[in-house]
């Protein structure tokens, strides 16, 4: 599988995320407003309240339909947020290093960026107009990179986490493959 460039995944995806969104908005709507339209009305053979009744069953439909176009827009999304913070990430200096390495790093960065904010906010603070919100500027764009560098090592964990599972996996099957030849020789 090729890899795309950051500009084809958004061409790709924006579009998708769009139209996903849109629909889950209109199935949304639809749960809310259309029970309005048939409650009351009792569906013949089911005798479990509430689901005898239309309007729940129009809802139930709706919403369940509008959670799905969510989740495929949210999927999109996810894909999107990944690259962005691969892009964000290599910006700030966190090189494809092995991941473990990479890991240590993301946490030190976290550090020093908690400690910057940290150490930042009592100097900022007295400015008399604009000490508040530059306060308020620091603690979020310390929070998005913490967060950003959280994803990161997430991700990187969860990578070598697959890997080393999959190599445990194949050495699984190998014994199992050998005992299974053992047993027809």
């Amino acid at each position: 599988m090729e890899q795309k460039s950051f500009n084809e995944e958004i061409k790709e995806r924006v579009p998708r995320i769009v139209v996903n969104s849109i629909t889950a908005l209109i199935f949304w709507f639809v749960s809310v407003t259309a029970p309005l339209f048939v409650k009351g009305i009792v569906l013949p053979g089911i005798g479990v309240d509430p689901y005898n009744d239309a309007g729940w069953l129009v809802w139930a439909a709706a919403t369940l339909l509008g959670l799905v176009f969510l989740v495929r827009a949210l999927s999109d999304g996810l894909v999107l947020v990944d690259i962005a913070v691969e892009v964000t990430v290599r910006r700030l200096g966190v090189k494809e290093d092995r991941p473990l390495r990479r890991v240590a790093r993301d946490l030190v960065y976290i550090l020093l960026t908690i400690l910057l904010a940290a150490a930042a906010v009592p100097f900022i603070k007295p400015f008399p107009q604009f000490g508040d919100l530059l306060t308020t500027t620091i603690s979020f764009v310390a929070l998005g990179i913490f967060l950003i560098l959280i994803y990161d090592m997430g991700r990187t964990l969860y990578t070598v986490l697959e890997e080393k599972t999959k190599a445990f996996a194949a050495w699984l099957a190998g014994i199992a493959e050998k005992a299974g030849e053992r047993k027809t020789s």
